[in-house]
């Protein structure tokens, strides 16, 4: 019996995310590896995720523009091949400047294929089935994590050095990309009247986007969770190894089972109740994630500053589930009050915003407050920017009726008062 469109879309595209968040963590994974090698300060290894997450977000804005007029699947195929071939090539990186650059060429890459494979998901799913179908596909990002964790492990155990790691990571892709070309170019109509906006202007088109309300209090709040996850994730394993005293394999072990159980889980959950949810209100996705903040912030501050494994290790997963749940039901939300016509730039407006004031600074920061003060309150930086998220979640809950209507996404006729 042959696999429905969906089903098919589902599968492939979740397995290239599955690769890029693979090639995307390989540099936490072995960064003591790698700072040994080079001789990088903290700074100056943090910078390598600001590099990336730099070039990622100023791309996406062209490939959501390009996407939204000229149809999504060339410009993923060729994301996938550009990051895989970057991620590859670092193998023979001859010095720290070499690195950066391979690391903001996948970072291009990533972009095209991060910006509108998501878009294109919600343009073969009703509203009532994003969450669910993002939530599947954003599982890529906690198993590729752990996947690059693991590999970390298995490296820093064998000494084999840093290096091949990376020519293996990329291969894969390259295979991959073409399976893209499989799928149809597709369109979805909205479910009732909307107001169509175009425009040949690119900065008054994502200027509309951003005044509306819903999209800009969701992307400012996951922003902020973007700012605890991706600097969490670039130096946790550094803060478990040189704080609370694990080895490198020990810590990359704690992080890639945590990361690929209790973050896969998150995901799923986040996803379900997304858009289970919905049938009792249609908030449900930001109460999901605004609930999910909240309950994080007290198990990421046990993880930071309680030294007892006992305690700290089940925190780090409780709190990993939790912010986890976000992935889905937030995107899910900005393709909805976009509307068909302008959901790839709607995922590229979030990916700049959330990476602007998320995971571009937020490794470096980090970097900077442990050398100037100790690592400890350059992590505890996370804390204030969780509280900051969930504090702009929850204000985008009077504004989702009138922005889904506004996007033709319900009628307003049809919908209860409240």
């Amino acid at each position: 019996m042959p696999l429905s469109l969906t089903t098919r879309a589902l599968l492939i595209l979740t397995s290239l995310n599955l690769l890029d968040y693979l090639d995307r963590y390989l540099v936490a994974s072995l960064g003591p590896l790698m700072k040994a090698d080079l001789g990088l300060s903290n700074t100056a290894f943090g910078f390598l995720g600001t590099a990336f997450i730099l070039v990622y977000f100023v791309t996406s804005p062209l490939f959501g523009y390009l996407g939204d007029r000229w149809g999504r699947l060339r410009f993923m195929a060729g994301g996938a091949v550009l990051w895989s071939l970057a991620t590859s090539l670092t193998y023979w990186v001859p010095s720290y400047p070499f690195l950066v650059a391979a690391r903001g060429l996948v970072g291009v890459g990533e972009a095209s294929f991060g910006t509108l494979a998501p878009a294109y998901l919600a343009d073969l799913l009703p509203m009532k089935r994003r969450s669910r179908a993002l939530g599947l596909f954003y599982l890529a990002l906690p198993l590729g994590a752990a996947l690059a964790y693991m590999v970390g492990k298995l490296v820093g155990s064998y000494s084999w050095g840093w290096r091949p790691a990376f020519l293996l990571a990329g291969l894969p892709g390259l295979a991959m990309a073409g399976l893209i070309f499989l799928l149809p170019e597709v369109r979805s109509e909205p479910a009732t009247r909307a107001t169509v906006t175009t425009t040949w202007s690119p900065l008054t088109a994502y200027w509309g986007l951003f005044k509306v309300p819903t999209l800009r209090r969701v992307t400012l709040g996951y922003g902020m969770v973007t700012f605890a996850l991706g600097g969490l994730a670039l130096w946790m394993p550094i803060y478990l190894h040189e704080v609370k005293g694990l080895t490198l394999a020990q810590a990359n072990q704690i992080l890639s089972f945590s990361v690929a159980g209790a973050g896969g889980l998150g995901i799923l959950t986040g996803g379900f109740l997304g858009s289970r949810l919905l049938t009792y209100t249609l908030g449900a996705p930001l109460w999901v994630s605004g609930l999910g903040i909240v309950l994080a912030l007290p198990l990421a501050a046990v993880v930071i500053f309680v030294a007892d494994p006992a305690l700290y290790i089940p925190a780090l997963a409780g709190a990993i589930f939790l912010l986890f749940l976000n992935p889905g039901v937030l995107t899910a939300v900005v393709v909805s009050v976009a509307g068909p016509w302008r959901r790839a730039q709607a995922v590229a407006l979030n990916i700049v915003v959330i990476h602007l004031v998320g995971d571009v600074p937020s490794p470096l920061l980090i970097g900077w407050v442990s050398d100037l003060a100790s690592l400890k309150w350059g992590v505890s930086l996370t804390l204030v920017a969780l509280a900051a998220g969930a504090v702009l979640i929850f204000s985008a809950l009077p504004y989702l009726k009138g922005d889904l209507a506004a996007a033709g996404e319900i009628d307003l006729q049809d919908e209860p008062p409240g």
